[in-house]
């Protein structure tokens, strides 16, 4: 997991009496851990919401590593298609419950927003992620035992007028495992994706995770 101050640990990972706040206070110091640019630390007992969607496109000249506008010109004839997003949003769902993070990972362009809003009781936090950021606390959720169900629900997708955009947004659950139990996580994700280098890429990603359904 990610290395935090002893004030931080006193404050902020107790651990709970159920399930829900025990998984959300530890995605809070985990991402804002993250966010700061901390090291990892061996997780125990602790709780992480796994649906997340992310990319890294590697170089194979290990000396360069290209960015997105470094790559030849989209022609101008590549367009969005629902059934394009479709296909993305369903092999993104396939690399979650494999949780794969290099299949979820590539399909964010590489400047791409990425903001977590975390529920807790009244309270909402939020931090403000980079790709790699983002790709170390996705791993630590991965680690975290699972009933590898992950459901996408209540998919709503907006095309721009010229193609070139869209807007999706959605429901998920995904079961978790701890101990002799077993919980329900409940999120909700807005992606913006854009045409880049010829094909559909992330550029926009916010989460909310308000707590698990049980």
């Amino acid at each position: 997991m990610v290395a935090m101050k002893q004030g931080l640990d006193r404050k902020t990972i107790n651990e709970p009496s159920r399930g829900s706040s025990t998984w959300t206070a530890i995605v809070i110091a985990l991402v804002f851990c993250a966010a700061v640019g901390t090291g990892y630390l061996a997780f125990k007992r602790q709780v992480l919401p796994t649906s997340f969607l992310a990319p890294t496109i590697f170089s194979s000249q290990p000396s360069e590593t290209p960015t997105d506008s470094q790559t030849k010109p989209v022609p101008a004839d590549v367009r969005l298609t629902r059934e394009g997003i479709d296909l993305l949003l369903n092999t993104l769902d396939e690399a979650i419950r494999r949780k794969d993070v290099d299949a979820v990972v590539r399909h964010i362009a590489s400047d791409a927003t990425i903001t977590i809003h975390m529920k807790q009781g009244s309270q909402q936090q939020a931090a403000l992620l980079t790709r790699e950021e983002y790709r170390k606390t996705l791993a630590m959720a991965f680690a975290f035992p699972s009933a590898n169900d992950f459901t996408r629900t209540t998919t709503t997708v907006s095309l721009a007028a010229d193609e070139q955009s869209a807007k999706v947004s959605f429901k998920s659950t995904e079961t978790l495992l701890q101990a002799n139990r077993e919980f329900k996580t409940e999120g909700e994700e807005t992606l913006l994706i854009n045409i880049r280098s010829g094909k559909p890429m992330i550029t926009s990603l916010e989460q909310t995770f308000p707590g698990d359904s049980t």
